[in-house]
């Protein structure tokens, strides 16, 4: 028996191979990290093969490892071939809370499973630290990051994988992991809950979401709520900020002050659900010039308007203030932004920044931006 602080969980370790009668316990609430990691080492080091457990005529961490390979290279047939006809999978885990938990017999349960998987999720990395094997039973201890394909919602989880297996192939399979990183991911945005967050932002980019020039803080209104998800997540992850990019930094700890990645949605939710602020051009500029460079050089992602284009990762422009807007082309300008490896998107802004003549080209462009007035609003001369 294991104390985890949310729940006591207990779990028969002395045998898996499959018994009609077993009771596998359902993980339904959230395991504190110190308590999976302590769960995951004692089954891997204490997990012991049936009485009645045959040898495998191959070695059963090849097998293994076979399915691992085969997972990676989204082989389904490969995976069948190597589980038996009556293989016994199971994933342990609320079966309301995630489509795949449950327990799935023979190879049509095993296809049906990966199945639910590809539907629910779209698996990033994932890896194995630790292989145990004791006769027929391998234990592996492993990591996962992902996210799930409806609500954007990321996670990163421990997990321990049991799998039994005799003559070569797979007869049982048990996964066990911390599915309270799951159902986090798993749930939809909540702008509700994500007001409350906001009280933390509105020092800065005031209760209406426009920014403050004071605290060179940005208009957040006209953003989608998947551009202001990946600013969020690049700043708690520094792949943007850092003590190079001062305003950047900054945000670095107010990013990584939100309780997690649901909480990095619920926000972006609620500031989606403000009402569009547009601010007007400070800087001057030569707007007719402006609109040349624009043309042959920003349209193609910011589109006509000014409105971005979330397809392109490409942020609205259009509302926003060209103060700002001249920051960020300086911090492309002079790899402090877009220079980081996770930042793909930031990395594709880089080269135009660059292509700018120079200061005077970039006032022109932004004056020009500064007439736009975004997707919901017409030019003032239609």
């Amino acid at each position: 028996m294991i104390s985890c602080g949310y729940e006591v969980v207990m779990m028969n370790l002395e045998s898996h191979a499959p018994q009609p009668d077993a009771v596998y316990p359902q993980f339904a609430g959230r395991l504190g990290a110190w308590c999976l990691v302590a769960l995951l080492t004692l089954v891997a080091l204490t997990v012991a093969p049936s009485s009645s457990a045959q040898s495998s005529e191959s070695d059963p961490a090849a097998v293994v490892q076979e399915l691992y390979k085969a997972f990676g290279e989204n082989d389904l047939q490969e995976i069948l071939s190597l589980v038996h006809p009556e293989v016994a999978w199971v994933f342990h885990g609320p079966e309301h809370r995630i489509p795949y938990a449950g327990t799935f017999k023979g190879r049509a349960g095993v296809e049906q499973f990966f199945t639910l998987i590809a539907e629910t999720i779209a698996v990033q990395a994932i890896g194995q630290r630790h292989y145990s094997v004791e006769d027929d039973v391998v234990s592996v201890l492993g990591w996962e990051r992902a996210v799930h394909r409806r609500t954007g919602g990321e996670y990163q989880a421990d997990w321990v994988h049991v799998f039994t297996v005799r003559d070569g192939l797979i007869v049982r399979f048990e996964e066990i992991t911390d599915s309270g990183e799951l159902i986090e991911a798993f749930a939809p945005a909540d702008s509700e809950r994500g007001k409350a967050y906001f009280t933390t932002c509105v020092a800065c980019h005031g209760i209406d979401g426009g920014g403050n020039p004071a605290m060179h803080a940005p208009n957040l209104t006209i953003q989608g709520i998947d551009y202001l998800v990946r600013q969020l997540r690049h700043f708690r992850e520094d792949v943007r900020g850092g003590v190079t990019d001062f305003y950047g930094w900054q945000m670095n700890g107010r990013a990584k002050a939100l309780s997690g990645d649901r909480a990095v949605r619920d926000v972006a939710a609620y500031i989606e659900s403000l009402p569009d602020v547009h601010a007007p051009g400070t800087l001057g500029g030569n707007a007719e010039r402006g609109q040349e460079v624009y043309a042959s050089q920003c349209v193609s992602c910011h589109g006509e308007n000014g409105e971005g284009m979330p397809q392109l990762g490409a942020p609205a422009l259009a509302g926003l203030q060209d103060w700002y807007q001249l920051t960020q082309i300086r911090n492309f300008q002079n790899e402090l932004r877009g220079s980081h490896e996770q930042d793909v998107r930031g990395s594709q802004m880089r080269p135009f920044a660059v292509a700018l003549a120079d200061e005077e080209a970039t006032r022109n462009v932004l004056a020009y931006i500064a007439t736009l007035k975004g997707a919901s609003i017409p030019l003032q001369d239609e």
